[in-house]
């Protein structure tokens, strides 16, 4: 018997390498496909491990997905808060010209993370993307030097948040936008949202 060329060669990693691994891949296929239809034997099968292997660093897919989706979750670092420089505009449009380029850089687990939000993966899956949408939520009205506690403000962010979860897929996965013309539609919007 041969064995098959497509599926990986099992190779012995570091118990904190496999782990990443087993992280890297569940992005990779929870991208693709929703959580009901990712096995953990597909996992184990891209991943060149097992299962007992998965379970023994995750418990069971539902943790190994969490993991996943927090990788993502938290907004990297680099991208502004607020005006430094310049004027509201600028920052804004800085704003999205990274945060674009951090996706283009992560699609995969970007695109995880959108579908996440028809997940049957239960309550702790909610409670991430929320936590994720406020602080993100949080930084688009720092960057528009909106006061926080403006309710009005906050649900019109928090409507705008949706136009940029479908026109960051209709860009990666679709290729209907490009990354420029995404990059000027959340730009003017977001300004216009502001000036409201």
């Amino acid at each position: 018997m041969t064995a098959d060329p497509e599926s990986p060669r099992r190779v012995r990693l570091e118990a904190d390498d496999r782990r990443e691994q087993l992280i890297m891949v569940a992005m990779t296929l929870f991208a693709r496909k929703p959580y009901d239809y990712v096995s953990t034997a597909d996992i184990a099968e891209a991943a060149g491990t097992t299962r007992t292997n998965l379970n023994y660093h995750f418990g069971n897919k539902r943790n190994l997905y969490l993991e996943a989706l927090r990788r993502f979750a938290t907004l990297p670092s680099t991208l502004p808060r607020g005006v430094r420089e310049g004027t509201v505009e600028d920052s804004v449009d800085r704003l999205f010209g990274r945060w674009l380029d951090f996706v283009e850089c992560n699609h995969e687990a970007f695109m995880a993370l959108y579908y996440a939000q028809w997940s049957t993966a239960g309550n702790d899956v909610k409670v991430l993307l929320e936590t994720a949408l406020a602080a993100w939520e949080d930084r688009l009205l720092s960057v528009l030097q909106v006061p926080s506690e403006d309710v009005v403000a906050r649900a019109r962010v928090r409507a705008f948040q949706a136009m940029i979860g479908v026109a960051t897929q209709e860009w990666l996965d679709n290729h209907v936008l490009s990354k420029t013309q995404v990059k000027d539609l959340l730009t003017r919007t977001l300004l216009e949202l502001g000036r409201l």
